[in-house]
């Protein structure tokens, strides 16, 4: 039987002091599972480890040594923590006591992870579903080094107002190539992947 809630999913596991869900490209707390003694607060967390996974990707981007696969391990005084960006729309923060074995922490780790990307998989909708134009520009929100600024910088590089570019499932065919073009130059990259 597969689990259908976080709470399923990590309540046995031992050592694990949490595990939050943020959503991306907002950085907003999407589910968390604590334990009852648990003094910090989830949203404040959640939202920083979405910041961390994207300054990660900056920083592989700039060294040439990006990939969509990739995991942040942060050791700090008492935590051991994983940052694995899921599913491109969420980033799942692992807490772990800092004496557990780095070993025990990747097979509790990966056992989770399949749990919940099956947990999530009913809140994504099927991006091949989606207008391109729509694909595009959730791809620059996701990827963008200033996603909140993004949707300006893109306007001021098409000419498209920014209204029309909050609603991108109405802009018309025409408007497609002047997009990717401009998403491209704002990311750096020679290609979408999309």
């Amino acid at each position: 039987m597969t689990p259908t809630s976080l709470t399923q999913i990590a309540s046995d596991v031992p050592s694990l002091q949490g595990v939050l869900i943020t959503a991306m490209p907002d950085c907003l707390m999407f589910d968390a599972y604590l334990p009852s003694n648990t003094t910090w607060t989830p949203e404040s967390v959640a939202s920083y480890f979405g910041d961390l996974v994207r300054a990660n990707r900056e920083a592989l981007k700039s060294m040439d040594n990006w990939s969509s696969d990739m995991q942040v391990t942060i050791e700090s005084s008492e935590s051991l923590i994983i940052l694995k960006e899921v599913q491109e729309q969420f980033v799942i923060g692992f807490i772990f006591n800092l004496g557990t074995p780095i070993g025990m922490v990747r097979l509790h780790v990966q056992k989770m992870l399949r749990n919940i990307e099956q947990m999530l998989a009913s809140f994504q909708a099927d991006p091949e579903e989606a207008p391109r134009a729509v694909r595009i520009i959730d791809y620059l929100q996701r990827y963008a080094p200033d996603p909140h600024a993004s949707l300006m910088r893109l306007a001021l590089k098409t000419g498209i107002p920014i209204d029309s570019l909050n609603e991108p499932h109405l802009l018309s065919e025409e408007y497609l190539d002047s997009i990717e073009v401009a998403v491209q130059e704002i990311l750096g990259l020679s290609e979408l992947h999309i």
